[in-house]
């Protein structure tokens, strides 16, 4: 089969592959990942790249999305588009899985370190005629009595040398009570642990020092899962297609970790084999292709996953460089589509020790949504959609340079970009502060509808002059394309209204649900805790304006940040929390959404662009 250079600008990489091949293939095999929220279905057009030369005819799908000027301009689908000969490629920085704000922050807590990886220094006397106890009972007559035996010969192949050569003075290493290893000298102090937040769209890696429970590094990068499909639907889809589909989406999941373990590794000067244990959250579908588990269960009702209770396996068997015996601890999930993260957001703000009326939300793909009621505790997931992740929306991308995340409307557009550079997009929280001004302002109604120029009255002229009609319909322009980064206007179009009210209708209809089995109603909510790194950066007066959470004074809406992050530090650092975690994740009361009747009504009353619930 022939064989064609693809040349990818602006950053001169080339790479050969075989004819027909898409862009979309050619990017990863060069190193440069794009973005494909639809799985690389043409749908989504958030691998647009325009072809500088070698263009092919525009497909269907190309010519949907695309206008006739841009086609003609070489504006194509990376996912779309197949390799015929030699050609050169202008990715734009919107189009790249790149680096951006990931929250690696959570709330602080006070918690007694007692971390399941133990380092005891030990100077025994040597055998003597009157003390001929054997090696083994030597070193466990200097532990604790609840220290068990070594369960591997490996760990006494060594140690009668080992022993002898640092004169009996030697390090024991326990893993949850039971001898694993003995090293030479003392090496206490060198003890390191992993905690992993997993998130459909970021990885985070907190490296901890585990006699203190300190932080030493963070490192984090995007799921590489992205290049397969922006949510958990699409990624479920390709790892129930077969033996092939699973196994890329976990290769590239367990490759990421290792990378991200090297990096925090090398930031703190350790090396790998200090570090002992890796504790895990992540969502129910990210825990499953983690351990490379098929997922088929969580494909269709009643989403029974393979798994709940914790999960322990060597770190080895899933290709992870840490030390020879070291553990991965993944978190227990709630349910189908309530993860081991959900769990970490609870322990990390203890609600299950709780009083009074609180609800956490953690806002992504899936809406994790949970209520406590003194102490006790109901979770949901909804399925809001990605477009807070900026997928869905026209010019929607990531919190990343380039990205609008801020927007006002006073006299005229006013937006804020991350990097203060030229904006190349939208993200997530850009978005709900534009259409909280577009419906302030009177340029888009209660309903969502996006209205003409003709029909706004009482606004800014140079806010009207930004309504426009296209053969692709009416659009609210936030960057012209001389403004914009890309040399494409930047809008916000019906659709992106519409996929915005989908999103925070679904959201908010699940906590109203929740509440209402309880006989709570929303205004009765002591506390509102936004979990994530949406949570911590969206605008609280904005999110109250369009109903994405409950109408609540500011002060009882608070961001917590990566608190899913924060649970999984906790439970690597505190076996008491460890059990604490196991044992409440199994009394949530779990409510699968899709199988109450009354969501539906409120999920279409919660699509309203307005304050919820309504004013008495």
């Amino acid at each position: 089969m022939a064989q064609f250079t693809v040349t990818f600008q602006p950053v001169g990489r080339s790479v050969k592959v075989a004819e027909q091949v898409t862009i979309l293939e050619a990017a990863g095999a060069a190193g440069l990942p794009l973005h494909a929220a639809c799985g690389g279905h043409g749908h989504c057009g958030k691998c647009a790249v325009r072809v500088i030369s070698g263009a092919s005819d525009p497909t269907p799908s190309e010519s949907r999305l695309f206008t006739e000027e841009e086609l003609a301009g070489g504006w194509r689908l990376a996912c779309r588009t197949r390799v015929a000969g030699d050609i050169s490629v202008d990715v734009p920085a919107s189009a790249l899985i790149v680096s951006h704000r990931i929250e690696v922050n959570g709330i602080g807590r006070e918690v007694l370190i007692e971390p399941n990886i133990v380092k005891t220094a030990l100077r025994l006397p040597a055998p003597t005629a009157d003390d001929p106890r054997d090696d083994l009972t030597r070193i466990m007559d200097a532990l604790d009595d609840d220290v068990r035996a070594p369960n591997s010969i490996r760990a006494l192949r060594d140690l009668p040398s080992l022993l002898r050569r640092n004169s009996f003075h030697v390090t024991a290493v326990t893993a949850g009570r039971t001898l694993t290893s003995i090293e030479p000298g003392d090496t206490s102090e060198a003890s390191y642990g992993i905690s992993i937040d997993i998130g459909t769209t970021t990885v985070v890696v907190y490296l901890c020092h585990l006699p203190t429970g300190e932080v030493v590094s963070i490192s984090s990068e995007l799921n590489p899962q992205a290049q397969y499909g922006e949510d958990v639907i699409s990624r479920l889809q390709l790892a129930t297609s077969g033996p092939e589909g699973l196994a890329r989406l976990h290769g590239s999941i367990t490759q990421a970790i290792d990378r991200l373990i090297g990096q925090a590794a090398d930031q703190a000067g350790i090396a790998r084999d200090v570090i002992y244990e890796i504790a895990v959250v992540g969502n129910t579908c990210m825990s499953h292709l983690l351990l490379g588990l098929d997922p088929i269960g969580l494909v269709r009702l009643p989403f029974v996953p393979t798994f709940k209770g914790a999960q322990l396996v060597r770190a080895s068997d899933l290709g992870i460089q840490i030390h020879p015996d070291g553990n991965v601890y993944v978190v227990p999930n709630i349910g189908g589509y309530v993860g081991a993260d959900t769990v970490g957001v609870i322990l990390a703000s203890e609600l299950d020790q709780s009083t009074g009326l609180q609800v956490a939300v953690d806002i992504g793909t899936n809406g994790e949504i949970v209520v406590a009621q003194d102490g006790e505790l109901w979770a949901c997931s909804t399925a809001a959609g990605p477009a807070f992740e900026g997928a869905r929306i026209s010019r929607g991308m990531r919190a990343a340079t380039g990205a609008i995340d801020k927007v006002s409307l006073d006299g005229d557009v006013d937006c804020h970009v991350l990097g203060d550079v030229a904006p190349t997009g939208i993200c997530g929280s850009g978005l709900v502060d534009a259409v909280a001004e577009m419906v302030r302002v009177g340029v888009v109604d209660e309903s969502g509808r996006l209205r003409r120029q003709e029909d706004v009255n009482g606004v800014p002229e140079k806010v009207r002059r930004r309504i426009v009609e296209n053969e692709a319909g009416l659009e609210f322009i936030l960057a012209s394309a001389e403004e914009s980064g890309s040399g494409r206007p930047i809008a916000i179009t019906a659709r992106d209204i519409r996929e915005s009210q989908l999103a925070k209708g679904a959201i908010y209809a699940g906590v109203d649900l929740l509440l209402q089995m309880l006989g709570r109603k929303p205004d009765e909510i002591d506390r509102l805790l936004l979990a994530g790194a949406f949570g911590n950066y969206i605008r609280r007066e904005s999110a109250v304006a369009i109903g994405l959470v409950p109408a609540l004074p500011p002060e009882r809406i608070v961001s917590i940040g990566n608190a899913a992050g924060l649970g999984a530090r906790l439970v690597l650092c505190s076996v008491s929390l460890r059990r604490r975690a196991e044992q409440f994740a199994r009394r949530v009361h779990h409510i699968e959404l899709s199988e109450q009747d009354s969501f539906y009504d409120r999920f279409a009353d919660a699509m309203a662009l307005r304050p919820l619930p309504r004013p008495a």
